[in-house]
């Protein structure tokens, strides 16, 4: 059953503008305070600085263009391995709810069932909970705890039995080690810390467009609108690729719901 094509990103357009807005917002601050020490400030003063201001904005700008995209590409491989473990815990599933044919019918009807309110509760509580980045309930996790045992409590009565079994243990461990890796990609991945480190780099780069020099102030407020709009739109990809299962840019549930709909007529 293949899950790849059900498990996507859905972007919420509404909360991307909001943010989009407040980036303008503030972009709208800094051109304003630029314009007003614009007026303060005379140029002949400020371009006696260029020299020596243009050195350091170069050195600063580098360290900083490379701690930027290190984290942007950070945030990015975290979210694109979440998606991967999202398709690995859905897999696991219904290889496992499949792979157990062999067992005895009361067995394999009580690991059907527990595989069953598993989906349930990854679909109607776990997931709203990441959404909302709160706490996952240990409801799904003592599901898969009952759900182990009695895959492992089988004393097969034959080859086929056994082949069985092994191959529900192999899906079984797949699938605690993605539901674990799940719920550890819900921990954004940017500490405060450097958040903190990311937007002093940030005021430290708009600071030294403050003290250049340009007889065409107009094209300098330009050059600071884009330099700081910039920056704000590489802060909201951080932002929402830290948190792969809430803000604007989130990771889907359908491949749970296309389970959840498709277990109960696997005979």
């Amino acid at each position: 059953m293949a899950m790849r094509a059900l498990t996507h990103t859905i972007v919420n357009i509404w909360g991307l503008l909001v943010e989009i807005l407040i980036v303008l917002a503030i972009v709208a601050c800094f051109v304003a305070f630029h314009a007003f020490l614009q007026r303060r400030l005379r140029v002949e003063v400020l371009r006696r600085q260029n020299d020596v201001a243009g050195y350091l904005f170069s050195a600063v700008g580098v360290l900083y263009a490379v701690v930027l995209g290190f984290v942007v590409v950070v945030v990015w491989q975290k979210y694109d391995g979440t998606v991967s473990t999202v398709e690995g815990e859905v897999n696991a599933t219904s290889d496992l709810y499949r792979v157990i044919d062999g067992y005895p019918a009361a067995l394999r009807a009580q690991i059907r069932s527990g595989l069953r309110d598993y989906v349930d509760t990854v679909v109607h509580v776990e997931w709203p909970a990441m959404e909302r980045d709160a706490d996952v309930p240990e409801t799904g996790g003592n599901l898969l705890e009952r759900v182990g045992y009695n895959v492992d409590r089988l004393e097969p009565a034959n080859w086929g039995q056994l082949a069985a079994q092994q191959a529900a243990i192999v899906d079984m461990q797949r699938l605690l080690d993605a539901r674990r890796e799940r719920l550890v990609q819900t921990v954004p991945v940017v500490p405060g810390v450097l958040w903190f480190a990311l937007v002093s780099g940030a005021l430290a780069m708009i600071a030294f467009c403050y003290i250049f020099g340009v007889e065409n102030r107009p094209a300098q407020l330009a050059m600071t609108a884009i330099l700081v709009g910039f920056i704000g739109i590489l802060f909201i990809v951080i932002y929402e690729f830290a948190g792969p299962f809430s803000g604007s840019v989130y990771i889907s549930d359908d491949g749970w719901l296309f389970l959840q709909q498709r277990l109960p007529h696997i005979l």
